[in-house]
């Protein structure tokens, strides 16, 4: 019961913030922050108790778990970068916000960091409190799962998320990510590679700092998946008549 609640509470915290800025603010929606909350919204309408659910759980669970997780990830780096180089956290948010046109008059510190810990925090939270609620039903969903399957699919799915929307959003106009993340100027391939004496013909500017960002990420969201999910596929449910 206490799963299922906190599902159904779960989505609204998504789904209500999410569409309102879909309607007032689209133009938050050039960030891959918005398309992972989608994927939230989507799968928290899942009834994990469902005898139903099986192949929504296999399909969404790692996916939505992943992307919290590689979201957050990959915001504290550039939140590093980008506050070392405007000299303030907020500096930067203020700046990456201009030039989406989403921020119109600088942020306080307090308005800041409650919509940030909402977008990047809390999914976290979310995806972590609903494995442990919903432990059971995810157990008997994941019984007799491959670990390194489910483990695949599910960052293969983030990746590809990810690279439809750096296909379309990241890279609308001939923008970098450097460019849309305030990033400095000093992490283009370019300079990076200069310092080693090596050419950068044919790389993009954000190649190195985006392909370093995904690694990371990639890196975090796999190993955790492995100690909160993958114990939950090892664990079998036990059968009626059988003692404790």
């Amino acid at each position: 019961m206490l799963g299922y609640l906190f599902e159904r509470f779960a989505w609204l915290s998504f789904a209500i913030p999410t569409f309102y800025i879909a309607l007032t603010n689209p133009g938050y929606y050039q960030h891959l922050t918005y398309w992972t909350l989608m994927l939230h919204v989507i799968y928290f309408t899942v009834d994990k108790e469902s005898p139903d659910a099986r192949s929504a759980i296999y399909l969404l669970q790692g996916f939505s778990f992943c992307g919290a997780i590689a979201v957050f990830v990959g915001y504290a780096l550039i939140s590093i970068c980008g506050g070392l180089h405007h000299g303030s956290w907020v500096a930067w948010e203020n700046a990456v916000g201009a030039r989406a046109g989403t921020v119109t008059t600088g942020r306080t510190f307090t308005t800041c960091f409650i919509q940030k810990s909402y977008e990047h925090i809390w999914p976290v939270i979310a995806v972590l409190v609903d494995a442990r609620l919903s432990k059971g039903a995810l157990q008997r969903a994941y019984a007799g799962a491959g670990r390194w399957r489910n483990l695949a699919q599910s960052m293969c799915s983030f990746f590809v998320l990810g690279s439809v929307w750096e296909a379309v959003m990241a890279n609308k106009d001939g923008k970098n990510v450097l460019i849309v993340y305030q990033q400095p100027p000093y992490l283009s391939s370019a300079n990076l590679l200069g310092h080693l004496g090596l050419s950068a013909d044919g790389l993009a500017e954000d190649f190195i700092f985006v392909t370093v960002q995904k690694v990371t990420l990639i890196s975090c969201a796999a190993i955790l998946y492995t100690v909160v999910v993958w114990p939950l596929m090892a664990a079998k449910p036990k059968g009626k008549g059988k003692a404790a």
